[in-house]
């Protein structure tokens, strides 16, 4: 079992999944998989209840998830333990939308398959799925929950753009990102990694600034050597230097300013 490959399942499944793509998520429930909820209550055995409570529930809300957090310990060979954290906004229909922290937890390991072709091979299954954010259960609830105390907006609204990166942790876990979760991006070790910078961490991450200038450019903008930024997180610009919306100054080389200042100019004009 390559466990990397499993936890970028893992993430792959879960994003589907609150993109209302629910199906491949319980397909990859083994025939017995236990299944717990994030209310009280919630526990459901076996793959053909699971499809058949989320075929049965009717609603109309969207999610966005953000900050999507992905660990992995490989217990055995053929088996694999995952957590992942991750914020995700529910809207509802009325306009609201509210924000929870949420904790998933997948067991996973091989059972033989026969495929389409008659031959055995062998496919990773969930054995266990916990969702773990506790509070009370309502009597209205079936999968979904609909009834929360807290209404958040605000900075939440943040998770609900940009484009989903995917980043190594050098602590050996994987970051998935919305693109405006990030606030700016330095070099560390030597050059070799980076840190991203959010509003609730700084996470070193195992490409270097230059990789991630090449691949996210469109996003972020080179201020140095050193630095990339997040232009719509810029509060001023003033020779040689800029201020982002956290506080945070950063240098501008002189021969980088002019270029720099009408980058910044351009994205914010769209």
């Amino acid at each position: 079992m390559n466990h990397q490959h499993i936890a970028d399942l893992s993430a792959k499944l879960i994003i589907m999944y609150y993109n209302n793509e629910y199906m491949p998520f319980l397909l990859a429930m083994d025939d017995e998989a236990l299944w717990y909820g994030p209310a009280e209550g919630q526990f459901l055995q076996g793959r053909e209840k699971m499809i058949k409570a989320w075929q049965a529930e009717e609603h109309n809300l969207r999610f966005t998830m953000g900050n999507l957090k992905v660990r992995h310990i490989a217990a055995h060979t053929a088996s694999c333990e995952v957590m992942l954290t991750y914020t995700v906004v529910t809207h509802y229909p009325d306009g609201h939308d509210i924000s929870v922290f949420q904790r998933l937890h997948l067991s996973w390991c091989e059972r033989k398959q026969t495929n389409a072709a008659g031959k055995v091979v062998k496919e990773p299954k969930i054995l266990f799925c916990h969702i773990s954010n506790p509070h009370g259960m309502h009597e209205d609830d079936t999968i979904y929950v609909t009834n929360y105390a807290n209404v958040l907006s605000g900075n939440n609204m943040l998770l609900q753009r940009g484009e989903r990166l995917h980043f190594h942790g050098t602590n050996h876990s994987d970051y998935f990102f919305l693109s405006d979760s990030v606030f700016w991006i330095e070099a560390t070790a030597g050059g070799k990694h980076s840190i991203l910078h959010t509003a609730e961490e700084a996470i070193e991450v195992m490409r270097p600034v230059s990789a991630l200038e090449k691949d996210y450019g469109h996003l972020f903008l080179r201020c140095h050597q050193s630095y990339l930024i997040n232009p719509h997180y810029v509060r001023k610009i003033c020779r040689f230097r800029l201020t982002l919306t956290d506080g945070t100054e950063l240098p501008i080389p002189e021969k980088k300013y002019t270029a720099f200042c009408k980058a910044v100019q351009q994205v914010l004009k769209h």
